[in-house]
């Protein structure tokens, strides 16, 4: 046994050496290519070489903003829109990634910005498809149905099978999101088609994990696992490791909303070590709290306890909001459950504290950001129009070449007038070449600065924010109106997006007044400095 064990940690040894030595050599190889590519002529397939490297190296966890950068700039030089707006796009994809969804969204519009111009139907729909998930993951599901379906729509029009299974998909999970089950299964189920249709095996396995966890949501338990557990055999047979482990995660919340809590206990488990080698915390830190949930309700006290403080715990290092709010509450149980009435009360505190922080953020980041979305927005529509301007000037110089070039080949003796005037032509499209570049760079200049306010306001805006309203004692509902009326919605609009009547609006706009001790809305806005 001994030495089976051995020989084991000796081949876990070499493998780790393998793999180290392998990622060593790719990043030696992308890191060649990039300075390859640096020193060659600005081209479009420059940029478009920059975008496939970095896309290479971020596969292989080996990300290098530097190469993204300079695609970005050397797009900017050229008014590549197309190069802009892919560029942006990854930039989305990489703030998603790190849970920074609300930069990810404003990446993920200023690419849009530009695709569109670009005309690049494929790169516009990725974009859409994008900008669904970013809205999703903030929990502004009108904003995320807006963008699902427009992504869906175009994906038919040009016949995009994949496009369209990964928009139906967006669709259903807001519908899981708004509890609407009956629809998201509806959606699930046309993707699943689509999936056996292809025999897309991991198509298959994401669906029917979807399917099941809409009947898990509708408490149909057999149903829920049915489909589950044949998406788990599916992902077993293909080894796909990363997915198994997401299968055993909602196979543990099937059986904890059954109340059979030591089987929801063996399948978290046997999602734990999938999840740490995978390096996935979010789901890790998920697993742990439930686990510890568990435990309450089978008795076992102490490692329930010490789970949900670890599964919280890592839940904070990457700001998972819900995980954070999952283990708080779920401290609160555990607090109760033994008697320490003390620290409950303090969870409670903590749990009430960071919801509110939650909407505070929110609106704070909703406010500040309308206003520089703005401004930037202003200075892209620049840089589209020159662009599109540039290619105008081209087409024009192009075209008068041909017409120059046939009238030399038809008139022989104004051959020299002709060249001079060609050339002095050329010259002066090229003049105005480079004054659009200036112009550019002048344009960019001031979207850096704008950046650098921003990047100064934001770290000292939050505390500010909670601070005025702190001072004037508002509700969070009143934080709400109050930020709508920020942004220039009406009362009929406010009570809309709030889901109230009218008069509810009127009366906490009313409240606010007095609070703020104002008469109207612009004198409110002033009080607190927006």
């Amino acid at each position: 046994m001994f030495k089976t064990n051995k020989l084991f940690g000796v081949l876990i040894v070499i493998f780790s050496i393998q793999s180290a030595l392998a990622q060593e050599l790719t990043s030696k190889i992308i890191d060649s290519t990039f300075i390859e590519l640096s020193v060659k002529p600005n081209t479009t397939a420059k940029v478009d070489d920059l975008i496939d490297l970095y896309k290479k190296a971020y596969k292989n966890k080996l990300t290098n903003e530097a190469i993204l950068d300079e695609a970005i700039i050397v797009s900017e030089k050229l008014l590549y829109l197309k190069g802009l707006g892919e560029s942006y796009d990854r930039r989305g994809l990489v703030a998603r990634y790190n849970n920074d969804f609300s930069k990810s969204v404003t990446y993920h519009k200023r690419a849009l910005n530009y695709l569109n111009k670009a005309t690049d139907t494929l790169l516009i729909i990725k974009c859409l498809n994008n900008l669904g998930v970013s809205y999703r993951k903030l929990n502004l599901e009108k904003e995320a149905f807006q963008y699902y379906f427009q992504a869906l729509d175009l994906s038919e029009k040009i016949k995009h099978e994949r496009s369209i299974t990964i928009a139906l998909n967006g669709i259903g999970n807001v519908f899981i999101e708004t509890k609407e089950y009956d629809k998201a299964l509806y959606y699930f189920k046309k993707v699943y088609a689509f999936d056996l249709k292809n025999e897309n095996i991991k198509g298959q396995e994401y669906s029917l994990s979807n399917i099941g966890e809409a009947y898990l949501y509708e408490k149909e338990y057999d149903s829920a696992f049915f489909y589950i557990n044949r998406a788990l055999q599916l992902t077993i047979e293909h080894k796909h490791k990363s997915s198994e482990a997401i299968r055993y995660n909602l196979l543990g919340l099937l059986f904890q909303k059954k109340g059979d809590f030591s089987k929801s206990t063996e399948s978290y488990k046997e999602a734990i070590p999938l999840f740490t080698k995978s390096n996935n915390i979010r789901y890790l830190s998920n697993t742990l709290i439930n686990i510890g949930k568990n435990q309450l309700n089978t008795g076992n006290y102490k490692n329930a306890g010490e789970n949900i403080k670890l599964g919280l715990n890592n839940a904070k290092i990457i700001k998972s909001k819900e995980n954070i709010s999952l283990g708080y509450n779920a401290l609160v149980s555990y607090y109760t459950v033994i008697k320490d009435y003390k620290n409950a009360l303090n969870a409670h505190k903590l749990a009430t504290t960071f919801n509110d922080s939650i909407l505070n953020h929110a609106s704070q980041e909703s406010i500040i950001s309308t206003q520089i979305a703005y401004e930037t927005a202003k200075k892209d529509e620049a840089i589209q129009k020159l662009g599109v301007e540039k290619e105008r000037i081209q087409q024009n110089a192009n075209t008068s070449k041909n017409r120059l070039l046939y009238s030399i080949l038809g008139s022989s003796g104004v051959v020299g007038a002709l060249v001079i005037f060609f050339f002095l032509y050329r010259k002066n499209s090229d003049n105005k070449l480079d004054q659009k570049n200036s112009e550019l760079q002048k344009y960019m200049l001031q979207i850096d600065q704008l950046k650098d306010k921003v990047a100064n306001t934001t770290n000292t805006s939050k505390q500010q924010f909670e601070e005025i309203y702190n001072a004037y004692d508002l509700s969070k509902r009143e934080v709400e109106v109050l930020t709508l009326i920020s942004k220039g919605y009406s009362n009929i609009e406010i009570s809309e997006q709030l889901f109230v009547s009218q008069n509810t609006i009127k009366t906490h706009i009313k409240n606010i007044y007095l609070k703020l001790d104002v008469k109207n809305r612009i004198q409110a806005l002033k009080k607190i400095g927006i």
